[in-house]
């Protein structure tokens, strides 16, 4: 994740109610995992064997997650923000 993504990421968690800290997190946690790929990012639960208590954002269930948070709401904040960022620019750039 570059930096310019990052930090439209922090600024669009923010937006949703995140405090400076958690949005920080939560960029610094996706941007390790984070690959720009077809498909929508989505919340899914409890699917990980090792963390069956978390909602995970991943692309598809067996993907290995951007971000996990014991809170769903969190982990649907972070997914769409990643969705409406990558919209943005995909509009801003003309590319699909």
């Amino acid at each position: 994740m570059d930096h310019v993504l990052r930090r439209a990421l922090i600024e669009a968690l923010k937006n949703r109610g995140c405090t400076h800290l958690d949005a920080e997190r939560a960029a610094e946690y996706a941007g390790e995992f984070y690959q720009r790929a077809g498909g929508a990012w989505e919340v899914w639960c409890g699917q990980a064997a090792e963390d069956p208590d978390y909602y995970r954002v991943a692309r598809h269930g067996g993907d290995a997650s951007v971000y996990k948070s014991l809170l769903e709401e969190r982990a649907r904040d972070v997914a769409s923000a990643l969705n409406e960022l990558e919209r943005n620019d995909s509009d801003a750039t003309g590319s699909r």
